[in-house]
């Protein structure tokens, strides 16, 4: 029986890294206008969690508004001019909650931005009371675990997305900033190759015309000396 349990528990490890692939992820990207604003909501029940993050991967000065609204509209959390944030909150009440991402800021520039969302999963809830309601199968705990799994897969896929999307801005940045700085050493080597010049140029004209006041100077002088 114990065999039987691990081949089970083994083929289902492997159908769920079958499909997982295929799963929902909690990671998203939109893209927002100048002047638009994008708001998102969630149900949420009394202390369910909500976790979040966000940060812009390009567009104007990498900047955005972010604010979450609870059920009775009241603002719970905001975050102006910001180009990353995460908030996580603990629902007070039963309701819809709002979050949403602004660009109004902006008048000709638009952002994409990135953001990662962990809250409850409520179809989970309802599986797993159905589970433990159910007759006591041995199955049942592995098909537990194997949903426990299942959740923080989840969460790594999501957590991994979020932070290769940062590393993707960051070193869209670092780029930047080289190109930048070998562009400014190009500038300042042709301002020394210039300044160089001119002195040099400089330099020899004003040479060139002491010897031509030299030059004439004795001229006059040996025609006064004849004279």
């Amino acid at each position: 029986m114990k065999y039987i349990h691990a081949a089970l528990a083994a083929l289902a490890v492997c159908l769920l890294l079958i499909s997982s692939p295929v799963a929902a992820f909690n990671t998203f990207t939109i893209i927002l206008d100048p002047r638009q604003e994008n708001c998102f909501n969630e149900h949420l029940q009394a202390q369910d969690r909500l976790d979040l993050s966000y940060e812009v991967a390009e567009g104007g000065s990498m900047d955005i508004d972010f604010v979450i609204y609870s059920p009775n509209s009241r603002p719970l959390y905001n975050q102006n001019g910001k180009s990353f944030g995460t908030f996580g909150f603990n629902a007070e009440v039963e309701g819809t909650y709002v979050y949403c991402f602004s660009n109004k800021q902006s008048s000709a520039s638009e952002k994409r931005l990135a953001f990662t969302v962990h809250g409850p999963d409520e179809l989970f809830k309802i599986e797993e009371k159905e589970m433990k309601e159910s007759i006591d199968d041995p199955t049942d705990t592995i098909q537990a675990e194997l949903r426990v799994l299942d959740s923080g897969i989840k969460a790594i896929r999501d957590e991994h997305a979020f932070l290769t999307q940062r590393e993707r801005r960051h070193r869209q940045t670092a780029d930047s900033t080289n190109a930048r700085a070998m562009y400014w050493s190009l500038v300042q080597a042709l301002a020394l190759i210039g300044v160089c010049y001119f002195q040099i140029s400089y330099l020899k004209r004003f040479f060139d015309m002491r010897r031509l006041r030299g030059a004439a100077c004795f001229d006059n002088h040996k025609y006064s000396s004849f004279g």
